[in-house]
């Protein structure tokens, strides 16, 4: 037990999760948060970015548009609306994580107010080179906004089910595909079950690089952070329109990515949030 101890007193305990045969010292999970620390007096070498943003104005526009876009494939705009007029203590003493679903559909209205609260810009401001600069309901590092959100839509009340993607300074849906069946998103998550009655699931990805051009490895840590964030927002906002959701942090990385065409890598899913009526 002694060789797993490392030099700063703090224990690995992989030899008891895994058994202490082969088990090297160098837990991945360690050596990321070590990469991903900051120094003082390292600051300038582990985050160069910060400067070249601060000297590159091209690089200032692009960073406002911190979305993907998909412009060759159709596109929903999405209702006006708001949530229901609930006091914020009584949501977050209501929310529960609810995996069982009534199977009914999901309106356009609701889903334009499920990601809006979510991800939605509610804001802006003028930068010295003339651009806006968007702000939305969830906060990002440095403004950078690196994550994107996916609705698999299976039960739809007034559109079209299929695979969606949000694009928040549009306020649009663009439509990605056809519909995905059930068996598909069941076989990404371990839980199969959730993907039984869900009228849809929320998929968050991270483009990490838009974090990590700034800041490094620590960028890494932002992308996940700010799914919490994002993810939050969501819940609670189902919570103000009594539907039935369950954040899913655990799920098969390669079989979600392909269902969303997305390499896995670059970006890759970060969360999954089953959504419907409840039961």
């Amino acid at each position: 037990m002694e060789s797993y101890r490392n030099l700063s007193a703090t224990l690995n305990a992989s030899w008891a999760v895994y058994g202490p045969k082969d088990v090297s010292p160098d837990d991945p999970a360690e050596l990321f948060h070590e990469a991903s620390t900051l120094y003082p007096s390292q600051l300038a070498r582990q985050l160069p970015g910060i400067m070249f943003l601060e000297n590159n104005e091209q690089l200032q526009i692009t960073a406002t548009r911190s979305t993907k876009r998909h412009p060759h494939l159709p596109a929903i705009a999405l209702p006006a609306g708001t949530l229901p007029n609930v006091a914020l203590a009584d949501v977050l003493a209501r929310r529960r994580s609810r995996s069982e679903f009534a199977g009914k559909p999901l309106t356009l209205k609701s889903l334009a107010l499920l990601l809006r609260a979510a991800y939605g810009v509610t804001g802006s401001a003028r930068l010295k080179s003339g651009f806006e600069q968007s702000f939305r309901a969830s906060p990002s590092a440095g403004a950078l906004f690196p994550l994107d959100i996916y609705p698999i839509v299976f039960d739809a009340a007034d559109f079209k089910a299929g695979v969606y993607h949000y694009d928040p300074l549009r306020d649009v849906l663009e439509a990605l595909g056809t519909e995905i069946d059930r068996e598909a998103l069941a076989t990404a998550l371990p839980m199969r079950g959730l993907a039984d009655h869900c009228a849809a699931a929320f998929v968050v990805s991270a483009m990490f690089w838009r974090s990590r051009f700034k800041y490094g490895q620590r960028g890494y840590r932002f992308a996940l952070l700010e799914a919490g964030h994002v993810v939050q927002n969501l819940l609670l906002a189902a919570e103000a329109l009594r539907l039935a959701a369950v954040p899913v942090g655990g799920f098969y990385d390669r079989r979600l990515a392909e269902l969303l065409d997305v390499d896995g890598i670059n970006e890759a899913p970060l969360y999954v949030v089953p959504l419907g009526s409840r039961a």
